[in-house]
């Protein structure tokens, strides 16, 4: 590992590796009323959490960086089969391979402006992506607990326990 670009991208590679293995807790271990079943979490299902985490990449890899955030939509509550969240993983997998082939290490520091409602905002490249690891580590945390109070061992897996995996 050589820079901070390469940490970012370790770090995206890491939880694309994990969120493959709760999609297949989630969506080929659960029957489909544990999946939609309101938990009064941050989003009501462990669905809408997932299909949230996947917004998240979505909203600021292709609508805030493009400037097309008066565009964006939401897929949660609209995507719901296993079928149709597989293929929107996919789709935000490569959305995320796509944003990092193009990008060099001087790129983190740049401003990111766009529209919200007429009103202009501005963010750094590298703010948008450590939020984006961020909010995919929180949100695994609130999966992990929400399948411990239904007895499901989550597929927690350690960022070590990843880095050795690949060695």
């Amino acid at each position: 590992m050589g820079n901070e670009l390469d940490l970012i991208k370790e770090y995206f590679e890491y939880n694309t590796y994990v969120r493959r293995k709760y999609f297949d807790k989630i969506f080929k271990e659960l029957p489909e009323t544990e999946r939609h079943k309101d938990r009064g979490a941050s989003f009501p299902s462990l669905v809408d959490i997932f299909v949230h985490v996947l917004d998240g990449y979505r909203y600021w890899l292709y609508y805030t960086i493009n400037d097309k955030v008066n565009e964006y939509f939401s897929l949660r509550g609209k995507i719901k089969s296993s079928e149709d969240v597989e293929k929107e993983m996919k789709n935000v997998e490569k959305l995320i391979d796509d944003f990092f082939n193009n990008l060099k290490e001087e790129d983190l520091d740049r401003l990111i402006v766009y529209s919200y409602k007429n009103r202009k905002y501005q963010i750094k490249l590298k703010t948008i992506l450590l939020h984006l690891i961020e909010e995919e580590l929180q949100h695994r945390g609130e999966l992990n607990a929400l399948l411990w109070q239904i007895n499901i061992d989550p597929p927690v897996t350690g960022y070590d326990e990843w880095i050795e995996q690949k060695k």
